[in-house]
């Protein structure tokens, strides 16, 4: 994390195997297990977003090796700081 005198910036990446690739991984999967949690963050975002209150502050990113193959995922929060 860090923060300009505007924003907060809070960037939080993981080391699976990307959207793409779980995406793959779940359609050939038997197991019809859904996150819950995954699934509200999604809808929380997505509401944002749609709102125009957000859309700029929330960057996703598929994170790739250097032979293209699926690294991770990434996501960039940027969050107004209020003046006070």
């Amino acid at each position: 994390m860090f923060a300009d005198d505007e924003v907060l910036y809070c960037k939080i990446a993981d080391n699976g195997v990307g959207r793409k690739k779980a995406a793959e991984l779940k359609s050939k999967s038997a197991s019809f297990h859904k996150s819950v949690g995954l699934r509200i963050t999604a809808d929380r975002i997505a509401k944002l977003q749609q709102n125009r209150v957000w859309v700029d502050y929330i960057t996703i990113n598929d994170l790739e090796y250097a032979d293209g193959r699926a690294a991770a995922t990434e996501v960039i929060l940027k969050i107004p700081l209020m003046k006070g």
